[in-house]
């Protein structure tokens, strides 16, 4: 929803907030609380393929045309999924995964598809094996995003062991500028920009090195030590220079926050939502 002083960015939610409960009711209850842009979970539950039936599509499609709640967003499967695996069968698979998920995009409307670039597991082959499997992977499935009309955002990842190959922006540009398609962007995520704090990194130089491929946000903060997924304003990360940043590179797409389960979710929902308007407001 937008706000006064906003620059008419709509305000999103992600339904891994509301993981405790079936998809229908964390949609109804991320509407009741007045947001109109949704972000759906899709790794083990809610979306995902494997726990999700096919024939469940439209009628999820109706509820959200009910509900007037926009899929901005479904985050691909993570956990079983990893496109730079050392091992090809493992890639095979994970493509396939990713490929029933994009048609489960096109089925509810959903335009955009959030891709983890590589999974822990895949560190010890190295940051060019990284790169090179993902890069590789990603040449299959981008062109079945194409047929569908549905984007892929690659995800900043949290840095391990020095290694992690997409836990900087950069890394991310150099995958879209192998797979060369228009369907490849990035999805921001503002709380692994914050962990990388003690090597100097800001959220200003990510922001702008994502420039034009910066097409959707993962929001939340935490203390710079561990991925808290807190509400925005509750931890450490500069939301003056995260704001302004994204007013330098006309940012316009969706200020989606993905903020974990805890306590009373529908409360976490109302405070994130208040939260973010007034980060948004910042002058």
């Amino acid at each position: 929803m937008p706000s006064e002083g906003t620059d008419m960015l709509e305000v999103g939610f992600h339904s891994w907030s509301f993981a405790s409960l079936p998809l229908e009711t964390a949609l109804r209850r991320i509407k009741d609380v007045g947001f109109t842009e949704v972000e759906i979970e899709a790794d083990k539950i809610h979306l995902d393929p494997r726990v999700f039936l096919r024939s469940e599509l439209p009628p999820l499609r109706n509820l959200l045309v009910d509900l007037s709640l926009h899929p901005n967003s479904v985050h691909a499967p993570m956990n079983g999924a990893d496109l730079a695996s050392a091992h090809p069968e493992g890639r095979r698979q994970t493509i396939k995964l990713l490929a029933d998920t994009l048609e489960y995009c096109r089925a509810i409307e959903c335009q955009m598809m959030v891709v983890h670039p590589n999974r822990s597991e895949s560190l010890p082959v190295g940051r060019e094996a990284m790169k090179k499997n993902a890069i590789a992977a990603l040449k299959e499935l981008i062109s079945k995003a194409e047929d569908l009309g549905v984007k892929i955002a690659l995800e900043n990842m949290i840095e391990e062991a020095d290694g992690r190959f997409g836990s900087r922006v950069v890394d991310l540009r150099k995958i879209i500028e192998s797979v060369q398609s228009s369907s490849i962007g990035i999805c921001f995520d503002t709380g692994h920009t914050n962990l990388l704090r003690g090597r100097l990194v800001t959220q200003e130089m990510e922001i702008a090195q994502a420039g034009e491929y910066l097409w959707t946000l993962h929001v939340h903060d935490n203390d710079g030590k561990e991925d808290r997924h807190w509400p925005p304003g509750e931890g450490n990360v500069n939301w003056r220079e995260t704001i302004e940043s994204l007013r330098k590179v006309k940012y316009r797409g969706v200020f989606t926050m993905e903020i974990q389960e805890r306590g009373n979710p529908d409360e976490l929902a109302r405070r994130s939502l208040q939260r973010a308007i007034n980060i948004l407001s910042i002058r």
